[in-house]
């Protein structure tokens, strides 16, 4: 079976992750964004996967994409939201191509856990995470299902495929399952094994002070 591409939705490092900002300053969001794209980007090319293209919202997303080497998809302007902005990258990408969507947020995600959303032949492959989100994506093809994110939505993107008629499948792993939203997120990552991008700044943004913090 051919491998899909993958699109990587990044918004300006530093800027989101507001969750984080009460204990991390903007450069240190931004570092930890990196981080964790370079991660995302290593594990799904040990998947399988070799056209890796990110959906930049911003010029600040685009620089970082650039600088890693990756090809990218700038939100059109006006642009309002992910689901439109992935809208649009897809369409740029072509709508009849098998296409994974995979968040930039996954420190623990590995090549095995890319791997595991691409076996099978299930047309929508859907990837909980622990908030009820989507990890990954996989639609075969992108045009089967429209994106539906936001709270929730691993279970819309399951009821679209099935209003579709689209054989659909889940998978649970742990790599795909932990995102990062919050300090108690980031403070739980010293005790579980990490991408090396994000195991290599960790130490910085884990201050006693701050692990004391989270109770």
């Amino acid at each position: 079976m051919r491998a899909p591409s993958a699109l990587i939705p990044l918004r300006v490092p530093g800027v989101g992750k507001t969750r984080l900002g009460t204990v991390l300053a903007p450069e240190e969001r931004a570092a930890l964004a990196v981080a964790m794209l370079q991660d995302v980007v290593t594990a799904v090319r040990e998947g399988g996967v070799t056209e890796v293209v990110v959906a930049a919202g911003g010029h600040g997303a685009a620089e970082v994409a650039d600088r890693l080497g990756l090809a990218v998809v700038m939100d059109p302007p006006g642009c309002s939201g992910l689901d439109a902005a992935l809208a649009a990258a897809g369409t740029r990408l072509g709508l009849e191509r098998d296409l994974l969507v995979i968040a930039a947020d996954l420190p623990r995600v590995s090549g095995g856990d890319v791997a595991a959303v691409l076996d099978g032949d299930a047309e929508v492959v859907v990837a909980p995470t622990s908030s009820g989100g989507t990890g990954a994506l996989l639609r075969r093809p992108a045009a089967v299902i429209p994106t539906a994110y936001g709270p929730g939505s691993a279970q819309r993107h399951l009821d679209l495929a099935r209003r579709a008629g689209a054989r659909t499948a889940t998978i649970d792993r742990d790599g795909l399952f932990h995102d990062v939203d919050t300090f108690t997120d980031l403070a739980a990552l010293h005790e579980v094994e990490l991408g090396a991008a994000t195991a290599a700044l960790l130490p910085r943004l884990l201050g006693r002070q701050r692990v004391a913090a989270t109770g």
